[in-house]
């Protein structure tokens, strides 16, 4: 081994893959562990307060993941350091959001637009970007960011609070984003769902989540049929303003593979018909807490030629014997999550039958 030089060695290095094959390489002598550091791709960083230390050693990574509390100078570190990064992941822990609760707690300093836009000036091949519960981060950051990372495939802002329509604006011009994730962001209204459906981005778009964003009506969820390349959608807890006139029109999308509708109380039969007639690709839907939903939607899904996954929790109109039919007459089911106060009315002998032909949870 000796006689190797270090781009034979790094050939060597880079076929391991398991990180903890790696740190056992890098403990043998101190040319390999330069050399693996060298060739290393992707880093987790569990306390930022060391990033001075040993980020240097690694300017060629490619993947950063950082869960903890981050300051807008660790960014700015990782941003001069590693210009090649093509994946950041600062999705934060709950315990971020609890430390807020702490009345007498310190909060510690965590990302803003300020690191974000350092992070965009500097890593422009940065094709995934996944920022869940940092607070901190609103329209100044996200905008600088589709302004510079124009091949970005993947951005999530899950309940990055601040984040409003101006930013959601800037996103529609990237053709070559296909997962956009902006769940508990309450800002987002039918103005930034219009600019999605309106723009280069809708040519290009696959996944779209805006659950839990609150102002958003059947206007908004209507013009999502501009976007005909959607394959997974989620609207869960978007709120009373979504009604029939969207669940129709979304419909429309023939693509559509995946669809939360969960806790759409103002949702009924006519939408569940009018996606089972038109979107013969659904592979999974949820209509938890549809309280409107019965039978009759149900069984409209009898005989569907892909669904595998139905979640019916909370959904009293529907009967157990609604649910026996549906499932007997749908052999490509592999799951069915249902609510639990259905299995009193259900015989065991029933149950038994059914479990032979998909797992059943009761929720």
């Amino acid at each position: 081994m000796e006689r190797l030089g270090d781009d034979e060695l790094g050939l060597v290095l880079t076929s391991v893959v398991r990180w903890r094959d790696r740190k056992s390489c890098a403990r043998v002598c101190r040319r390999w562990r330069r050399v693996e550091a060298l060739t290393r791709s992707a880093l987790r960083v569990l306390d930022p307060h060391y990033l001075p230390r040993f980020l240097p050693r690694f300017p060629n990574l490619t993947a950063l993941e950082a869960a903890t509390p981050i300051s807008d100078a660790d960014l700015d570190l990782i941003a001069r350091s590693c210009p090649d990064l093509e994946s950041l992941n600062l999705n934060a822990h709950r315990s971020l959001i609890e430390l807020d609760e702490e009345p007498q707690g310190v909060e510690p300093p965590d990302v803003t637009d300020a690191g974000l836009c350092a992070i965009s000036i500097c890593c422009r091949k940065l094709k995934n970007i996944s920022l869940r519960r940092r607070k901190g981060v609103g329209d100044v950051g996200a905008i600088e960011l589709a302004k510079h990372a124009k091949g970005l495939s993947s951005l999530d802002l899950s309940w990055c609070s601040k984040v409003t329509d101006r930013a959601v604006g800037a996103f529609c011009a990237l053709n070559s984003l296909m997962v956009l994730c902006l769940r508990g962001c309450p800002l987002v209204t039918d103005s930034g769902l219009a600019c999605l459906a309106n723009g280069p981005l809708s040519r290009s778009l696959r996944v779209l989540d805006v659950s839990e964003c609150d102002q958003i009506t059947d206007l908004g969820v209507c013009l999502l049929r501009h976007i005909p390349c959607l394959e997974e959608l989620s609207l869960a807890d978007c709120g009373p303003m979504i009604t029939d006139v969207g669940g129709i029109a979304i419909a429309s999308i023939v693509g559509l593979q995946s669809l939360d509708l969960s806790w759409l109380i103002n949702l009924s039969d006519a939408t569940l018909i009018a996606l089972a007639r038109n979107c013969r690709n659904m592979v999974e839907i949820n209509v938890t807490g549809c309280e409107l939903v019965t039978g009759v939607g149900i069984l409209s899904y009898s005989n569907h030629p892909a669904l595998k996954i139905l979640v019916l929790a909370s959904c009293y109109g529907v009967s157990a014997n609604d649910v026996e039919r549906m499932m007997l007459a749908s052999p490509s089911l592999r799951y069915v999550g249902l609510d639990k106060s259905l299995r009193g009315w259900m015989p065991s002998s029933v149950q038994e039958k059914l479990s032979h032909i998909c797992r059943i949870d009761w929720l």
